[in-house]
C-alpha cells in the first residue's frame, strides 16, 4: 500500500504480543508513511537560507517556528502602530495653520534678557487643515497655542517671515524664534536670523521638530528680537527698536503611536539651557 501523507492521515491497526502476526506489509506501511513525512518536510527543515545564500541554523524545527512567529508578531505590531489600523485606519491627524500677521514687541534690555517677558508668541488665526483625532488642534478663531489632539510621534514644521526695522545699516537686527511647549516651559526647536537694519527684505527662519507630542500639550511659536547690543552712539540710535510684524505657517503630521510604556515626556527633553529646579 502506498503512502497517504500529506494528503491524508493513515490509521494504523493496534497489535498485541502473542495474538497478532506482524507481517512485512505492516512494517512497509509504517516506512511508507515515514517517507511521506520526510518528503513533505524536506531536508534540513531547521535551517533557513536567506536571499544572499547565507544559512541560519536553529536548534530544531520548533525553534525556527518560534522565531518566525516572533518576527510576524513584531511586524504586525509595527504596522498597527504605524497606521493605527485598530482605531482609525488611515484617517490620521494632520493640520496646517497660519498667522497672517502678529506685532512683536522688542527685547527691552539687550544686556539683561528676560526669558519670561521678552519672548512673544505669534497669533494663529487661519486654519487651513484640521483633521484631529479625537479632538481638534485648533478649535478657536485665533489663539497663540496649538493643542495636541493625540499622543504620538509627530513631525512639526514652522516657517517664519518677519520685517526688518528701519534705521542705519551699521546696526544689526537679530530675530530669534523657537517652538515652545508652554506646559513644560521648554523649547523643542530654535532658529534665528540677523540682518542690518533697513535691509530690503525679511527675516526668515524654518524650524522643525520630530519627536513625541502628548495629547493636551500646547505648542507656540515665540519670537524675540533686538538690535545690536553694543551701540557707540545710543543717544542717536535709541534702544529698543520698534515692533516688527511676523507671519508664520505651521504644518503638523502624526507619524505613529508611541510604545505603551511611554506615556509622559522624558526627562531628557528638559531644555539644558534652563536652570535646574
Amino acid at each position: 500500500m502506498s503512502k497517504v501523507y500529506p494528503n491524508a492521515l493513515r490509521t494504523f491497526p493496534t497489535h498485541q504480543d502473542g495474538r497478532d502476526f506482524v507481517l512485512a506489509a505492516d512494517v512497509n506501511e509504517i516506512q511508507d508513511e515515514l517517507t511521506g513525512v520526510e518528503t513533505a518536510i524536506g531536508t534540513k527543515p531547521q535551517v533557513y537560507t536567506d536571499a544572499a545564500g547565507k544559512a541560519h541554523a536553529y536548534k530544531d524545527v520548533a525553534s525556527r517556528l518560534d522565531a518566525m512567529q516572533r518576527y510576524d508578531d513584531q511586524v504586525a505590531t509595527t504596522v498597527n502602530r504605524l497606521v493605527d489600523a485598530s482605531t482609525s485606519g488611515w484617517n490620521l491627524p494632520v493640520a496646517s495653520v497660519r498667522c497672517t500677521g502678529s506685532s512683536i514687541a522688542p527685547t527691552k534690555d539687550q544686556l539683561d534678557v528676560d526669558l519670561k517677558k521678552d519672548w512673544h508668541p505669534v497669533t494663529w488665526n487661519r486654519k487651513i487643515t484640521d483633521l484631529g483625532i479625537p479632538g481638534k488642534f485648533f478649535p478657536w478663531l485665533s489663539s497663540p497655542t496649538i493643542t495636541c489632539p493625540k499622543t504620538g510621534w509627530w513631525v512639526i514644521t514652522m516657517r517664519l517671515i518677519a520685517t526688518i526695522p528701519t534705521g542705519p545699516n551699521s546696526l544689526d537686527h537679530m530675530c530669534y524664534a523657537r517652538m515652545y511647549l508652554s506646559d513644560h516651559d521648554t523649547d523643542v526647536a530654535t532658529g534665528m536670523s540677523t540682518n542690518p537694519r533697513g535691509t530690503h527684505g525679511y527675516h526668515r527662519a524654518d524650524l522643525t521638530y520630530s519627536g513625541e507630542w502628548f495629547q493636551g500639550e500646547r505648542l507656540q511659536l515665540q519670537i524675540r528680537h533686538m538690535d545690536s547690543m553694543r551701540v557707540h552712539n545710543r543717544a542717536s540710535y535709541p534702544s529698543p527698536v520698534g515692533n516688527i510684524t511676523a507671519w508664520a505657517w505651521c504644518g503638523m503630521t502624526y507619524i505613529r503611536a508611541l510604545p505603551g510604556d511611554m506615556n509622559t515626556r522624558p526627562i531628557d527633553d528638559i531644555d539644558p539651557a534652563l536652570p535646574s529646579a
